[in-house]
């Protein structure tokens, strides 16, 4: 019957709803302009934190912040060298997709 049909159709896997959520955290940290910024420039490779936020306009704490939420998102890795913090996306697809989403 349709009504036994919609019920299977509407009941989803614990997968499907783990990567549900997990997709939501991803969009949830591209939800800010800034960060969005920042995936751009670190497109073109790693650079330093100073680096970032000249290249963003933010102060320090604001970019310490994005790039925070990023690292938490696991967009970005950190590496330090010296007194210098670097940061670099954590995949080089991931900048593929979001151009490739973005300009479509």
């Amino acid at each position: 019957s349709k009504a036994s049909n919609f019920a299977t159709k509407t009941v989803l896997s614990s997968e499907i709803r783990k990567m549900a959520e997990h997709q939501a955290r991803f969009c949830k940290v591209f939800s800010n302009p800034q960060r969005i910024l920042i995936l751009w420039f670190l497109a073109n490779g790693e650079s330093t934190f100073g680096e970032i936020a000249a290249a963003i306009g933010l102060s320090k704490p604001r970019t310490a912040q994005h790039l925070q939420r990023m690292k938490l998102g696991n967009i970005v890795e950190v590496r330090r060298e010296k007194k210098n913090t670097y940061y670099r996306i954590t995949n080089d697809r991931l900048v593929q997709d979001w151009l490739n989403f973005t300009n479509k």
